[in-house]
């Protein structure tokens, strides 16, 4: 005696039922007929309701059914999806019978023993079930924004995306809805309501959408870590959401020591203490938000130029500075001094944002709060030499010309030889 199942697996909605065709086939062709009774057994040990039915859908009495001699008949596996049946779950059951010969003897009498306690048992018959729900959907947003980042910064505009997904069986159409802590924000979901997808039940079809949340803070919004939700709810009830945290990080004004520039390479200063005019150029930016905890917005921002640990110039004013802005700014220089034997070149050394007296040694001093206090000074040398004479442009002058006139000399002398050969 042989069982089989028309499937191995099936997929029962929350709440309905499946049903399986189960067939016995006897082999034996010498009883008329062999009485076979039909046990399942769930592999998980969790019980889901299953009943053993004849094609009417009635239950069949202590599920046992006589087999012909040679022949088959067929049973139905009846699994109801309720109680401890439950949406993604999956259940194995294992169906097999027991069965025990009938024949009819020459007075008529039918003779049969009892299959409940036979030891003749057909091959067992694993068949998986899975619960599924007509309407669930799941949200999930990326961890970082489209630019790998999870700052924002004021007046500008950062793109985050998240992926929605029609994970119940059913066909289903959602809204979408998006929320932060913060307050003044502007926020987008970048995906239209009333969007259909395609359910689980569809297997060849698209079940997820792609969108991308816009965020925009204001241009005063204050730093701070904020919370942005995403949510998708469906017509038929389903909803699911998720979140994420950003970042609307303080100011931070940097200038390094390959932002100071010249407009020479070196400078020369006469005995009588005359010298060039040289340009000191510095760039500043910002890789932080344009308002700080204050409150306070990067505006008129003080960038300071010592030399030799003197001011030059006058302070030098960036009338604002927003994130990822660069700025240049530029003092006229007249040396002093030349730098020493000990000394690579004068000391010079530009500094961003000091505010109080020009002392900035403590955070508090600063006008701008900013994320990062230890990169707004950088520091760099600069040549200066002393020349003898009084009057350099004249010395260079003459100093050209004599190169001129002997160059000149020796050029004669040749052209005169090759005349007397």
């Amino acid at each position: 005696m042989t069982l089989t199942s028309n499937a191995s697996t099936g997929n029962v909605l929350v709440g309905e039922s499946i049903t399986f065709i189960l067939t016995l086939t006897s082999s034996d062709s010498t009883y008329s007929s062999q009485t076979v009774r039909l046990y399942g057994t769930w592999l998980s040990g969790t019980e889901w309701p299953f009943e053993f039915t004849d094609p009417d859908g009635d239950e069949i009495y202590e599920a046992t059914i006589d087999v012909p001699k040679d022949g088959t008949a067929t049973v139905y596996l009846f699994v109801d999806c309720s109680g401890a049946c439950t949406g993604g779950a999956s259940n194995t059951i294992s169906v097999y019978g027991r069965s025990d010969p009938r024949y009819t003897t020459v007075d008529g009498d039918d003779i049969s023993g009892n299959p409940a306690s036979s030891e003749n048992a057909t091959n067992p018959t694993e068949i998986t079930i899975t619960a599924v729900n007509a309407y669930t959907v799941d949200v999930t947003a990326e961890s970082t924004s489209a630019s790998s980042s999870n700052k924002v910064y004021q007046g500008e505009t950062t793109v985050w995306r998240y992926t929605v997904t029609n994970t119940g069986w059913n066909d289903d159409t959602y809204d979408f809805s998006v929320s932060t802590t913060a307050n003044g924000w502007t926020l987008t979901t970048g995906l239209s309501n009333g969007l259909e997808t395609k359910g689980q039940s569809n297997t060849v079809a698209t079940h997820s959408h792609t969108g991308e949340i816009t965020i925009t803070p204001f241009s005063g919004a204050a730093p701070g870590t904020y919370t942005v939700s995403i949510s998708a709810t469906s017509s038929n009830g389903a909803s699911d959401s998720d979140t994420f945290s950003v970042v609307l990080p303080e100011p931070d004004l940097e200038i390094k020591a390959t932002d100071i520039s010249f407009s020479h390479t070196s400078a020369w200063i006469t005995a009588r203490g005359n010298s060039q005019v040289v340009t000191i150029t510095a760039k500043v930016r910002n890789n932080g938000g344009s308002v700080d905890s204050a409150g306070n917005s990067v505006t008129n921002v003080d960038v300071w130029f010592t030399v030799d640990g003197s001011t030059v110039g006058t302070v030098q004013y960036v009338s604002s500075l927003d994130h990822g802005e660069e700025e240049t700014v530029s003092v006229s220089y007249k040396p002093n001094r030349p730098h020493s034997d000990s000394e690579t070149g004068l000391p010079v050394k530009v500094m961003v944002d000091q505010y109080n007296n020009l002392d900035g040694s403590k955070p508090e001093d600063k006008a701008i709060k900013e994320s990062d206090e230890t990169n707004n000074e950088a520091s760099t040398t600069f040549k200066v030499v002393r020349i003898k004479t009084a009057n350099p442009s004249f010395y260079l002058g003459f100093t050209a010309l004599t190169a001129s006139v002997g160059a000149a000399v020796l050029l004669s002398r040749y052209y005169r030889s090759e005349d007397e050969e």
